[in-house]
Order: C-alpha cells, then sequence, then structure tokens
C-alpha cells in the first residue's frame, strides 16, 4: 500500500512539472506578443509587461532546474546534497528583477524628456490576450497548491 501512495505522489510531482512547462511556455509566447505589441504601439507598459513575463517565466524555468537538482541525492562532493539549488535559484531571480527594474526606470525617465505617442487600441487588445494568458499560468500553477502537493511531490502540511 505504501508503494501506491509513494507513486501516487510521482504522478503528482510529474504533473506539477508538466504544468510548470506549460506556464513556462506561456509566459515565453506572451513575452514576445507584448514585445512586439509594445514596439508597434510604442507602448512602454506593454514592454514592462513583457519584461515581467519574461521574469516569471525564467522564475519558473530556475524553479523548474532547481527543483530537478534538488531531487539529486547527496554524493561526495555535495554532503547535504542539492537542495541549495532553490535558493541559487532565487538570488538569479531577484538579480533579474533588479535589473529589469533598473532598465524600466530608465526607459521611464527617457519617456518623460522625450514622450511619444501611443496606438490605445493595441494597448488594450495585447493588455486582454494578456490577461487571458496570466489566468491561464495562474491556474495551472496555483491548481498544485488547493492539493497540498509540493512540486517535489510531497505533501505539505
Amino acid at each position: 500500500m505504501g508503494h501506491g501512495h509513494h507513486h501516487h505522489h510521482s504522478d503528482l510531482s510529474e504533473i506539477g512539472e508538466r504544468r510548470l512547462w506549460w506556464a513556462v511556455v506561456a509566459n515565453m509566447v506572451l513575452t514576445f506578443a507584448q514585445i512586439i505589441g509594445g514596439i508597434v504601439s510604442g507602448s512602454l507598459s506593454l514592454v514592462a509587461d513583457a519584461l515581467h513575463n519574461f521574469s516569471d517565466a525564467a522564475s519558473l524555468l530556475i524553479a523548474l532546474v532547481a527543483i530537478k537538482l534538488g531531487k539529486k541525492p547527496a554524493d561526495q562532493f555535495k554532503t547535504f546534497g542539492y537542495k541549495r539549488a532553490e535558493t541559487i535559484a532565487a538570488l538569479i531571480n531577484l538579480t533579474t528583477l533588479i535589473i529589469i527594474g533598473l532598465y524600466l526606470c530608465y526607459e521611464s525617465i527617457m519617456r518623460f524628456i522625450t514622450p511619444e505617442p501611443i496606438a490605445g487600441w493595441t494597448v488594450v487588445i495585447v493588455a486582454g490576450v494578456a490577461l487571458i494568458v496570466d489566468v491561464f499560468t495562474a491556474f495551472l500553477t496555483f491548481s498544485q497548491s488547493k492539493y497540498g502537493i509540493t512540486y517535489s511531490g510531497t505533501r505539505r502540511l
């Protein structure tokens, strides 16, 4: 009976990782759509949201790599295992967000100095698509939490 129970958690872990992969793909597609929409419309807000979605996708991708590494058992070089990969992933994510934030501050200041016209309907349409994709990725990533299962396949208390 214990074996079947463990297998069940493994299945949930694989489903969770598959959902994370779908979220990464959806955010990357959205990133490219928003960058194109931002350039065409002249909207810095779309470019900013594209970079935000890129950071989401990168965060999820880094989390997937960290999860895979964290599952590796301890060896003679990593006597405590590879769980620290998750901490390094968080540091990479933080650094990326800071760089993106600094870039957006610079671009915002430049827009104050030399304003550009913005094609409003393009922004509205692309933002509507972004909302749909964001709801989809939220569903993919949040649905795991209602079952109390972490992505490593263990049950949270």
